[in-house]
């Protein structure tokens, strides 16, 4: 999404990065790790649930981003290896049950003192457009294809995890979709319900009027993004607790 850059700009200067560190990024958002590999020297590991996105990141990528293809929660990594983890919004694609198993893995991965980094989405839209983004990943929700994590459980896991320093951030940008996007997005939208029920022969009850729904809201209101929140936690180092910065 070409208008969310600035996100992805603001997501990485927030957390800080050396141009000698050994980066992860968990995720296949393009342009989020092209940003990152463009402000580092070393080789960038940035992992893919699949074939067709690591083929998608080595047909944009500058020389130092290596895709690798993993689950998340099986990451092929030793112990302290790594100085940052970015997370661009991809714990929204791992159920609940899975994410403190991937967060356990991170938090082993790292070198003592280092960092994790983490946006996901804030589930308490501000206004009618941002209203219509929650409306779709309902959506995706419902067809078992992203899980939506509050806050509160992100910071429970993460502290279970054994990480310390842990940081939240509400990141209110404000970002409209352009309307030739927004249209786009419905497109898919009923692309992938399409999709879903060829593959599995059957759709959720009420998905139609989810989608119903979803199209009449955003002829009225548009489509804003929801706000998000940063998570940043670190291994292993100072006091014990949560600070929340607004």
């Amino acid at each position: 999404m070409p208008y969310a850059i600035f996100d992805r700009d603001s997501f990485i200067a927030r957390t800080g990065l050396g141009p000698d560190m050994k980066v992860l990024i968990i995720g296949p958002d393009s342009k989020a790790a092209i940003q990152i590999a463009k402000n580092v020297e070393t080789t960038v590991a940035i992992a893919v649930s699949n074939p067709q996105q690591s083929r998608g990141l080595r047909a944009v990528s500058p020389h130092n981003l290596n895709p690798l293809i993993a689950e998340f929660t099986h990451l092929p990594f030793k112990n302290e290896a790594i100085d940052i983890i970015f997370s661009y919004h991809s714990l929204n694609s791992v159920p609940k049950t899975q994410v403190p198993k991937m967060l356990c893995q991170a938090h082993s991965m790292l070198k003592q003192d280092r960092r994790f980094s983490s946006m996901v989405w804030s589930l308490k839209p501000t206004n009618k457009a941002q209203e219509s983004h929650l409306m779709m990943l309902e959506i995706l929700k419902q067809l078992d294809l992203l899980h939506l994590h509050r806050f509160d459980e992100v910071s429970r896991w993460l502290e279970a995890a054994g990480f310390k320093e842990i940081t939240m951030e509400l990141v209110t940008q404000q970002l409209s979709v352009p309307e030739n996007w927004v249209h786009s997005h419905l497109n898919r939208i009923n692309e992938i319900v399409e999709e879903y029920g060829q593959i599995n022969g059957s759709l959720p009850v009420d998905i139609d009027n989810s989608l119903e729904v979803l199209k009449k809201h955003v002829k009225e209101y548009g489509e804003e993004l929801l706000p998000s929140i940063h998570f940043t936690a670190v291994r292993y180092v100072g006091l014990d607790g949560i600070d929340m910065i607004q």
